[in-house]
């Protein structure tokens, strides 16, 4: 227990921080870079019965 020092525990924040930060980029890079779904006038129309 005597390894359980304010460091280890600031540097762990850190780490905690730096790994949410990483998977936010990861994330946001996935969500950009995503094909877009095509705009509603360059659908084709169905014919109306």
């Amino acid at each position: 227990m005597n390894n359980l020092t304010p460091e280890f525990f600031d540097t762990l924040i850190v780490v905690v921080i730096l790994v949410g930060l990483a998977l936010a980029a990861v994330r946001l890079y996935k969500d950009f870079t995503r094909p877009l779904p095509p705009d509603e006038d360059t659908r084709p129309h169905k014919p109306q019965p």
